[in-house]
């Protein structure tokens, strides 16, 4: 990415720079509706994601919203990719009016046009949000928050501390590493780190394959969830989690293993969700309230702070313990989806015939 703003797809450098998360100005809308609220009526469709995100996504943001403006919210659960089926099958007749999606489903989205342009005009709280969050997108989307990729490893089953990402090809961690498996959480962030560690790029990413092939034989198991990462941790059986949010890690921090997790000096990876309006959705107009509820400052900082994530909105101010957990953005990598996406079903025919086992 450049040094200012992300005002096309393509990023030539890997780190967000300080001045584009400042960015954003506007005005300055406390809750999220420019006028006093009235109980309005109607209703529309989202999606939210299962257990504790759907927990705190109801608590700071569908419950207040529905006091406050008389707007009923039906929150479908279910996969990022059978919402974006339905939205394709059905685009016609949306079945779902707003959509949460997380990478790589959201940048699908905006390749198959499936959602309407937002803008400050219509959505004023935009306005606050750092223009990363709606460029990427192509202002089809806009980013409700933000979590960090890194490694995560057994403080007493390592040598030395982790603090690259090249030192996940230390032998000395031989048989003790778990990575994503191809198509998980992490696995495409996993392609594309391997690719620029070894002079690649999101248009190159042919050198990863030797490198993760050599890695392989560090590789305990490739995982295929939070679940598998939390269980392999807590036993011992891998000493090391090669690509991971923050969230499974510091799960098992505040059971009191001895588990640390860090952001490589080179920078994390950087994961996201975001809204995307149906083009023929009926309740479009109820969907732009409701994102402009969910960007507003109060509801950043209480949806971020439950969920241990970062904010989007560059005035939202998080609790100390998410400060801690979530780095700011300057410490990540972004990367161009646009041109990862089209390669994905060549990168996993790769995958399953030089790394995987």
């Amino acid at each position: 990415m450049t040094g200012s703003r992300l005002a096309t797809p393509a990023l030539p450098s890997p780190r967000l720079a300080r001045r584009t998360l400042l960015a954003g100005g506007g005005a300055a809308l406390t809750i999220g509706l420019a006028a006093p609220a009235t109980a309005q009526g109607g209703s529309l469709v989202s999606t939210v994601f299962g257990g504790v995100y759907e927990r705190e996504y109801r608590k700071a943001i569908v419950e207040p919203f529905e006091r406050e403006t008389g707007i009923r919210t039906q929150l479908k659960l279910g996969s990022s990719a059978e919402w974006l089926t339905s939205s394709l099958v059905n685009r016609r007749n949306p079945e779902i009016d707003l959509l949460l999606l997380p990478y790589p489903d959201n940048i699908r989205a905006v390749l198959e046009n499936v959602g309407l342009p937002l803008s400050a005009a219509e959505i004023p709280n935009i306005a606050e949000v750092a223009p990363v969050w709606l460029e990427q997108w192509r202002g089809q989307a806009v980013g409700l928050d933000y979590v960090s990729y890194g490694i995560a490893y057994r403080e007493d089953l390592v040598p030395k501390p982790i603090t690259s990402w090249k030192d996940l090809w230390d032998p000395a961690l031989r048989g003790k590493v778990t990575l994503p498996n191809i198509g998980v959480f992490g696995s495409w962030e996993m392609i594309v780190l391997a690719a620029r560690l070894h002079g690649g790029s999101e248009e190159n990413l042919a050198p990863a394959f030797p490198a993760l092939k050599a890695l392989r034989g560090s590789v305990r198991q490739f995982f295929r969830g939070g679940t598998d990462i939390t269980n392999m941790l807590s036993s011992g059986e891998a000493a090391v989690v090669g690509m991971t949010t923050h969230i499974p890690p510091y799960a098992l921090i505040d059971a009191g293993k001895p588990v640390r997790y860090v952001i490589p000096e080179e920078g994390g990876m950087v994961g996201a969700v975001s809204y995307h309006i149906a083009r023929n959705s009926r309740n479009a107009e109820l969907c732009k309230r409701f994102i402009n509820f969910a960007l507003s400052r109060p509801v950043q900082e209480a949806v971020c702070n439950g969920l241990v994530a970062g904010p989007t909105n560059t005035k939202a101010v998080i609790a100390e313990r998410t400060r801690e957990r979530v780095p700011t953005l300057d410490r990540l990598q972004l990367f161009d989806w646009f041109k990862v996406v089209p390669q994905m079903p060549a990168l996993t025919e790769r995958w399953n015939r030089e790394v995987a086992f």
